[in-house]
């Protein structure tokens, strides 16, 4: 059933609906679960129909339905390297794991590996009792491992890309960056202010070293964007992404995209039609204009 929010934006009540690939995945019945939106949203109709709220991912401007059509249809058609050739053109990535679950395994448990990372990292929320990182996509391969971390944002605003929606940072990221021991940022970084500034890149940063070094592999750091909004202050994302590279000890394993340009790539590919008419007709990005 379609239902609209009161800001007439369509929320399916059933999310499979706005799902092209694998819509009985036990990682979207997880994340649909998880993540609701609640009844006040609606008018009174919907909300007696649903008590509970509906699922976010039913949204159909969700940015968690656009990673798994796109990341999840890709990995079914053999066609990761329309992303992955911008990073590692010779890796084979074979597995993807979409918030920390493994697509390839029918259930929803985070990937053990990327848990005891995880419990490291952020020690507060062991095995999940709180809330801890939850990386978009992560691309593993043979030698290499790509952590994707996924902005989306409406046309034409500023958005809050990867900040802290509140000020100060825990101290235990700071700690763990001493366990690791390596060199991942410069001199200049300073831990509260371009920690909170780059929140969200940090953490998969770090949890990006802190794989590569259990699992043998190489690592990168993918930022995927909305190339048709800009970053708080007006900054268009590049710049902002720019002043995260420069506070690197090495910025070669950084990169930068955007959801058009992968568009591009894949929009006369064969075998991806039900991808392909999703995203054209995905409103945030407005390819079909």
């Amino acid at each position: 059933m379609e239902t609209f929010s009161r800001g007439g934006v369509t929320v399916y009540s059933d999310y499979c609906e706005n799902i092209v690939v694998d819509p009985g995945h036990p990682i979207l019945a997880w994340k649909a679960n998880k993540e609701r939106f609640s009844p006040t949203l609606f008018p009174s109709h919907i909300r007696a129909l649903y008590p509970d709220g509906l699922p976010r991912i039913g949204n159909r401007h969700s940015e968690d339905a656009l990673s798994w059509n796109l990341f999840r249809s890709l990995q079914l058609a053999g066609k990761l390297p329309l992303i992955t050739d911008f990073i590692a053109s010779e890796s084979d990535f074979d597995i993807v794991y979409f918030w920390a679950r493994d697509a390839s395994q029918w259930g929803n448990k985070v990937d053990r590996d990327i848990q005891e990372c995880l419990n490291k990292m952020e020690p507060w929320g062991k095995d999940g009792i709180k809330q801890q990182t939850e990386t978009d996509v992560i691309l593993r391969g043979k030698h290499h491992l790509i952590i994707v971390e996924c902005k989306l944002g409406k046309p034409s605003e500023m958005v809050r890309a990867w900040c802290r929606s509140r000020p100060g940072m825990r101290s235990q990221y700071k700690d763990f960056v001493k366990e690791l021991d390596t060199n991942l940022f410069s001199d200049s970084f300073d831990f509260e202010k371009d920690g909170n500034r780059f929140y969200q890149l940090f953490r998969n940063y770090l949890l990006g070293a802190a794989l590569s070094l259990k699992w043998g592999v190489d690592f990168s750091l993918l930022a995927i964007v909305n190339s048709l909004n800009t970053n708080l202050e007006g900054r268009n994302h590049a710049e902002e992404f720019g002043c995260f590279q420069s506070l690197l000890r090495d910025s070669s394993n950084v990169f930068l995209i955007t959801w058009k340009v992968i568009w591009n790539r894949l929009r006369f590919e064969a075998g991806l039609d039900a991808l392909q008419e999703w995203l054209l007709n995905y409103p945030p990005l407005q390819l079909n204009r």
